[in-house]
């Protein structure tokens, strides 16, 4: 982003707490504080909050940006916590400049959704505490070797010793599962 673009950097565009049911339902409402949409707005909009809402799925997600913000592609923070998210739809992964995502407090309870991160590059801080999947064994683990570019996990800076610790635990869950597909196989 050059000079240029920073100084016309927009505030949030804040659709907290309007118990949306859905992406495409801010379309119709007015964000929070008075952010401006679309319609004759040239500045960039970097972060979108959707947090403390009804959320349950993101596939509108590309779609519903484009009709909101000058250049969606500029999106590099996408809050959408306290919402009602079982799964993270590949839509996601069109926002290749997100350093900053925040799932915390939905319903993900499959460590498998977190798999579908991978592709985001930048992706830098990231929030998945009040979900499920925090409670199942080696969630910390999981979550940084499969996404080792994060720096934050649920408010938590990630040490050397914290990616040290979980490509360890990674090494040794691979040895496992396939010392457990060889025994299958003698069966």
């Amino acid at each position: 982003m050059s000079v240029r673009t920073l100084n016309a950097v927009a505030p949030p565009l804040d659709f907290s707490f309007k118990n949306l049911a859905t992406l495409t339902d801010s379309l119709e409402e007015e964000p929070r504080k008075g952010t401006k949409l679309k319609e004759g707005y040239t500045e960039i909009v970097t972060a979108v909050r959707y947090n403390n809402n009804s959320l349950s799925e993101l596939s509108d997600l590309s779609p519903t940006m484009s009709a909101l913000v000058f250049q969606p592609s500029a999106i590099s923070w996408l809050d959408f916590s306290f919402n009602e998210l079982v799964t993270l739809d590949k839509v996601i992964l069109e926002f290749t400049n997100l350093t900053t995502l925040y799932l915390h407090g939905n319903h993900i309870c499959n460590l498998a959704e977190v798999k579908k991160l991978s592709g985001l590059p930048h992706l830098r801080t990231l929030t998945l505490h009040g979900n499920p999947i925090e409670n199942q064994d080696g969630y910390r683990h999981f979550v940084l070797s499969t996404l080792p570019t994060l720096k934050q996990l649920d408010f938590s800076s990630v040490t050397k010793q914290n990616k040290s610790d979980a490509e360890s635990w990674k090494k040794l869950c691979s040895k496992k599962m396939k010392i457990g597909k060889k025994k299958k196989a003698e069966q």
